[in-house]
């Protein structure tokens, strides 16, 4: 169930989870996963990612608005836009392609490989930029390079709380807190 909570209830959560529960304790309580999704209001963002930094100084901190424009910067603005303008109507052909090493999917899943390789706990912020991209949060939760991480990926995940207890992310799209656990 989910409950509101204050920030600061919020941040003593995740420190605990942190700081007593092993690996595989983590994976359990994530049904198999190796992700805390970390929710909060989206229009607190950047209430919650300051406090997030103050906290966390040492994390790796994996900004998907810094990635998404690195992917256009790649693919060229005016291409981006005659691309999209083809594939709005299925975007994960444009963002999540199967035949592409150079897509906005893989260059997160690269930044996720860097944290891991440099053995800091991954963070990722400004994930609101994934709707309409078709790529969803819990693809990456299931990555195995998430799966096989010795710290758990945190995500900071902009959603409310329905009326029905269900998690919406940006308030709007009802979203699966499966393969994490939800703070």
């Amino acid at each position: 169930m989910l409950l509101s909570k204050t920030i600061d209830q919020k941040f003593n959560d995740l420190r605990t989870i942190l700081k007593n529960k092993s690996r595989d304790s983590i994976k359990m309580d994530a049904h198999g996963g190796n992700t805390i999704l970390f929710v909060y209001p989206p229009n607190e963002e950047n209430f919650y990612l300051s406090r997030m930094k103050k906290d966390y100084p040492e994390a790796y901190y994996i900004d998907l608005s810094k990635i998404f424009i690195k992917y256009i910067d790649l693919i060229g603005y005016e291409n981006f836009i005659e691309v999209y303008e083809e594939y709005k109507s299925e975007p994960e052909k444009l963002f999540k392609s199967e035949s592409s090493t150079q897509d906005l999917y893989n260059l997160i899943l690269d930044e996720i490989k860097k944290a891991t390789g440099k053995n800091k706990m991954a963070i990722i912020v400004r994930a609101g930029i994934l709707y309409g991209t078709g790529i969803e949060n819990i693809s990456i939760m299931e990555e195995s390079t998430v799966f096989q991480m010795k710290l758990p990926l945190i995500i900071m995940y902009p959603a409310s709380i329905s009326e029905e207890n269900k998690l919406k992310f940006l308030n709007c799209r009802r979203a699966s807190g499966y393969r994490a656990i939800t703070i």
